[in-house]
């Protein structure tokens, strides 16, 4: 939920930001009453907090028109202004709640959740009318002249109920795409293209004769006017819809702004430095008091000095209760109380000065400490995501529960399969894994083999109750990066994924500012530093492209009106380039007309700021272009990440993690294709292992897969991956295609190949086959001609496979092709 902050002491206002972060509100500032006018205007906020004592216009007025305007929107006065008549006058203005200095965080959060509570109640809810068109939110049901048109699809109901809720608003199709899709199914600006062309079709089918969207060129869309002969028709069309003759929503509906919130959040930090940097401003704000009580001892006190003394005793009546001196902010009110505008007796002007001096003295003392505990009904939020495979239900259980407050979201995990499929999704940041402790330990290791085989660079924790010497070699072995031995708390299992996760920092986003006025780009870097932005300034834009490539930006800012070069002709030199085509720009001009703003847009600009530059604007809006680009890009890698993976999928033997028979017969076709115009040396190995299938009769299928695994990625180690391909061809038998290599280097390959599967020495099941399973291997290989072809080769292979194995197997044979 939004919620608007009016305050314009900077120690309340970062406290209270803090707090409001924390417990997952969006806060947007304001630090006079004309610019918070101003916000509740153009966006619908679902809060306002609300102080009285603030420049330009003050609490009291402000909450006035607002009630005048006709918003609803619940308001938290929150003021150092504690007599019944100002609590009295302040709810009187339209206010509802009233929460006076100092405060504790924790009840200023709990009057919030009610009044928001309170804020949902509606009784109705109206419809949305355009003149005989009707949009019942309640039966989600579109009619039109009393009928229910051809029924929309999900997203042409939202967009139509969109522009239907802010019928004098533009939206662009950024925005569109904002407010109708999900950043994980964000598409193209093109899809709200063929959105809105489909809504019209749908809408024209059903009789709407009008063109209920507009298109307004270069910026967007809106809801068109209404036809002078249809003014009048809302009230029917609503009383047709809905049986209790609820009116619709159009003339009151409050009117969206074009871009998001004003002012974003600022970073979260922690309290002892806000605190810090409230106790930095005391003596300041003390030091303007004592001059005023100096000049009244002194006989003359001017109006304009003791206006500025009593508003530093407001904000020191305010802020020192809620920073932890409440004593001190008692001195302080009653000082406030005292420079009011009467004129004072010596006795008053005395008791002043004693005030201010046991101000002074509470000041020397250390305040209360703040708590920096977030409010206990709001979890932290989520930070990282981990899987459990095989967890103890119990534990599992314990751990799910205390994963939110350690910043984790755990998955769980029954089977390999099922891990496999959660970690493919490619979320998961660590594996808890826990070993079976009944079985072998080649068997119960086998999850941890298969878990780094296909992810290697994910962390994993083993979590075992046994502590053995043999089972931590053999995990250090399989590259498993921690090993805990049970009992084990969740705090000691989640500090330790903690320490796995390597120490990552955001990445500092940079902008470059392009003005040939020094003032501008000044004041820009000044208002960007602050929220962590680097910011590069250029005067002269003929040196633009040399900067651009040795800055590298993420933002551009361009003043519209430059010498040499206009800001038109560097968004669209930037437009034509492949490598910065999708920059985010926004153009910078001085009190653009119609003209401008079409000519700024044509040439692909992403946004227009008019000068003199307000800051929150600048500042939200460079945000919100920064983070949608980078959202933008991070979707598009997902995406790349997992069209490789599932083109690896379709190649790929699920089991064993080599070349599937489809992959190996294209390539084996291809290569054959190719050394035959080069006349060059092809062979081809196919093996099988000895007495697996009656290794797999004894020890199991589980126990069989990872024997076979082992295997595969053994012959995968004996091979060039980046010429060679090892595939998985039948049951239990491999095919290795070897590209320019003749018969010698392929008796070579063989030979590696049997050394390293008996060194696996995985235990022979048959009496009278060994110690270990070894290979059988048949060899094939020629120059490819156009009188010979590929399947000859592999049926020359296959024969020389099974005279292997009828000779014993734990051998090979070689048939060369003529």
């Amino acid at each position: 939920m939004k919620i608007l902050l009016v305050e314009d002491d900077p120690s309340t206002q970062e406290l209270l930001v803090f707090h409001l972060t924390a417990a997952r509100y969006t806060v947007e500032q304001a630090v006079d009453g004309m610019i918070a006018q101003e916000l509740a205007a153009l966006w619908n906020y679902d809060l306002i907090v609300l102080d009285v004592n603030i420049p330009r216009l003050d609490g009291i007025s402000l909450c006035r028109h607002l009630r005048g305007q006709g918003v609803s929107t619940p308001i938290l006065m929150l003021t150092a202004q504690a007599d019944d008549k100002d609590v009295i006058t302040g709810l009187d203005a339209g206010a509802d709640d009233y929460v006076t200095k100092p405060f504790e965080v924790s009840q200023v959060l709990a009057r919030i959740r009610a009044l928001l509570r309170r804020g949902a109640r509606a009784t109705t809810i109206p419809s949305l009318v355009w003149g005989q068109l009707c949009l019942d939110p309640t039966l989600a049901q579109v009619t039109y002249s009393g009928q229910v048109v051809v029924p929309l699809t999900p997203k042409e109901y939202s967009l139509l109920e969109l522009f239907l809720r802010h019928p004098q608003r533009v939206f662009s199709r950024s925005t569109i795409l904002d407010h109708l899709w999900t950043i994980d199914d964000s598409p193209t600006e093109g899809a709200v293209t063929n959105l809105v062309k489909d809504l019209r079709n749908r809408l024209k089918r059903s009789g709407v004769i009008e063109n209920v969207i507009q298109t307004v060129y270069g910026l967007g869309y809106r809801l068109r006017d209404l036809p002078p002969s249809f003014v009048g028709l809302e009230t029917a069309a609503a009383e047709h819809a809905s049986p209790n003759g609820s009116h619709g929503a159009n003339g009151s509906a409050p009117v969206e702004r074009l871009e998001p919130a004003l002012a974003a959040t600022p970073k979260s930090k922690p309290l002892e430095a806000i605190a810090a940097r409230f106790q930095a401003s005391i003596q300041q704000r003390l030091a303007v008091v004592e001059a005023a009580v100096r000049s009244l001892q002194a006989g003359e006190l001017p109006s304009q000095q003791r206006a500025i003394a009593q508003d530093e005793a407001h904000r020191l009546a305010g802020g020192l209760g809620t920073f932890g001196y409440d004593e001190g902010s008692t001195h302080a009110r009653r000082i406030e109380q005292l420079l009011g505008d009467r004129p004072l007796q010596t006795a008053e002007v005395d008791q002043l000065s004693r005030h201010l001096l046991d101000l002074k003295q509470t000041l020397a003392l250390a305040p209360k400490p703040l708590s920096a505990e977030p409010p206990q009904a709001i979890a932290p939020l989520t930070r990282h995501r981990g899987a459990a495979l095989a967890v103890e239900p119990k534990l599992l259980h314990r751990l799910q529960v205390d994963a939110a407050s350690h910043g984790w979201h755990l998955d769980g995990a029954t089977s390999l399969s099922e891990l496999h499929q959660t970690l493919s999704q490619g979320r998961v940041e660590a594996v808890v894994l826990t070993l079976d402790q009944s079985a072998p330990l080649g068997e119960k290791l086998a999850p941890l083999r298969e878990v780094k085989h296909r992810f290697p660079q994910l962390p994993v924790l083993v979590l075992t109750c046994h502590d053995s010497l043999e089972e931590r070699v053999q995990v250090a072995r399989l590259q498993g990066d921690r090993y805990l031995v049970a009992p084990a708390t969740p705090s000691q299992i989640f500090d330790t994924l903690d320490h796995l996760l390597p120490e990552t920092q955001a990445p500092e986003s940079q902008v470059m500012v392009v003005d040939n006025d020094p003032i501008t780009r000044g004041v820009i870097t000044e208002l960007l530093t602050p929220w962590g932005l680097q910011v590069t300034g250029l005067g002269d834009p003929s040196q633009f492209w040399e900067v651009l490539r040795q800055a590298q930006p993420d933002l551009l800012l361009l003043a519209l009106e430059m010498p040499t070069f206009s800001g038109i002709d560097l968004c669209q030199v930037v437009r034509q380039d492949s490598r910065f085509g999708n920059l985010p720009i926004l153009m910078v001009a001085a009190h653009p007309d119609t003209v401008t703003v079409r000519q700024v847009f044509e040439m692909g600009a992403d946004d227009l700021i008019g000068k003199p530059i307000v800051g929150p604007e600048l500042v939200t809006r460079v945000l919100s272009r920064i983070e949608r680009s980078r959202l933008r890009q991070q979707i598009e890698q997902m995406r790349h990440r997992q069209a490789l993976y599932w083109a690896q999928q379709e190649t790929t033997d699920p089991l064993t993690q080599v070349a599937n028979g489809l992959h190996f017969d294209a390539f084996l076709q291809q290569q054959w294709e190719r050394h035959c115009q080069d006349q060059a040396p092809i062979s081809l190995i196919l093996c099988s292992p000895d007495s697996l299938r009656t290794y797999y009769q004894i020890y199991g299928q589980q126990a069989g897969d990872a024997a076979l695994r082992r295997i595969a990625r053994t012959l995968h180690r004996t091979i060039n991956p980046n010429i060679d391909l090892v595939a998985r061809c039948g049951d239990d038998e491999f095919a290795i295609v070897l590209p320019n290599t003749n018969l010698d280097g392929a008796l070579r390959v063989v030979s590696r190949m049997q050394q390293a599967v008996t060194d696996l020495k995985i235990p022979q099941p048959a009496p009278d086959g060994g110690d270990c399973i070894t290979l059988s291997l048949g060899i094939g290989g020629t120059t490819p001609t156009g009188n010979l072809s590929s399947d000859l080769l592999l049926k020359t292979a296959d024969q020389a496979l099974k005279d292997a194995k009828a000779r014993g197997g734990n051998t090979f044979c070689l048939y060369p092709m003529c």
